[in-house]
C-alpha cells in the first residue's frame, strides 16, 4: 500500500488487513472523496504519534461537552486546582514518557499541537514573530474551561526555556505568549513579565504570569 502526503517523504509497504476492515475503508473513502491510502496513513500516523503513547500512559475519550460538565460543577479554586494537577502531573510526565525528555518543543509537540489534534478538546493557533511566540486555544466552553486549561499551561511551561510566559484566560480561548529561548545560547529559566500586546478573542481578563 502506498502512501502520498504532500511535502512528506513516502515509502510503500505491503501488509494484510481484514476483509471487513478493507471494506469499511473503501466505503468511508467513497464517502469522504479521499483514498484508501490516505485513510490508512492518517489512522496509522495516529496510531504512532498518539495512541501508542496515551493507551498505555491510561488516557481514555470522553466527549468535550461531559468534561465541561464536570468542570462546570467546580468551583474557580477546584478548577484551578484541577489544571495545575494536570499540567504538572498528568502532561509533564506523558511528555517525558513520548519524548524521553522535557523541553520547551516537547511540550509544544504534546500540549497544545498533538492534544488539539487527537483529543479536539481545542483549536489550536501559533504565531511566531521574531523573538515572540503567541499561541490562542479556542474551545468554546466558557470561562471555567479556559481557568482549567491555563492552569493546564502555566505548570507546564514553568521552567522550561520560554522566557516571559504570559496567560490570558478569555470567555471561550485561553491565549499564551512568551519570549522564544536563544538558539545558540542554553535557556535561563522562566521569568515574570506584565502582560504586553496580547490579542484578544473576546472580552479580556485579568492575565496571570508563569511563575518560576
Amino acid at each position: 500500500m502506498g502512501f502520498r502526503m504532500q511535502g512528506r517523504k513516502t515509502t510503500t509497504r505491503a501488509f494484510r488487513i481484514d476483509e471487513t476492515v478493507d471494506r469499511q475503508l473503501r466505503e468511508w473513502a467513497e464517502r469522504e472523496g479521499v483514498s484508501v491510502s490516505f485513510l490508512a496513513n492518517k489512522a496509522l500516523r495516529r496510531l504512532v504519534e498518539w495512541d501508542m503513547y496515551a493507551d498505555r500512559f491510561g488516557f481514555i475519550a470522553m466527549p468535550r461537552e461531559a468534561l465541561s460538565r464536570m468542570i462546570e460543577l467546580l468551583s474557580e479554586d477546584e478548577v484551578r486546582d484541577l489544571g495545575r494537577w494536570a499540567g504538572a502531573d498528568v502532561y509533564r510526565a506523558f511528555t517525558t514518557f513520548m519524548f524521553k525528555h522535557l523541553d520547551l518543543e516537547t511540550v509544544l509537540q504534546v500540549m497544545p499541537k498533538l492534544t488539539s489534534r487527537y483529543t479536539r478538546a481545542f483549536e489550536y493557533e501559533e504565531k511566531r514573530d521574531g523573538s515572540r511566540t503567541v499561541i490562542v486555544l479556542r474551545h468554546g466552553s466558557g470561562h471555567k474551561y479556559s481557568l482549567f486549561y491555563e492552569e493546564v499551561a502555566r505548570a507546564l511551561f514553568a521552567d522550561l526555556g520560554g522566557r516571559g510566559i504570559r496567560t490570558e484566560p478569555q470567555e471561550n480561548a485561553v491565549v499564551l505568549e512568551f519570549s522564544n529561548p536563544p538558539k545558540t545560547v542554553a535557556a535561563e529559566g522562566v521569568s515574570v513579565g506584565s502582560r504586553h500586546g496580547l490579542p484578544s478573542t473576546d472580552k479580556a481578563a485579568r492575565p496571570r504570569n508563569v511563575p518560576t
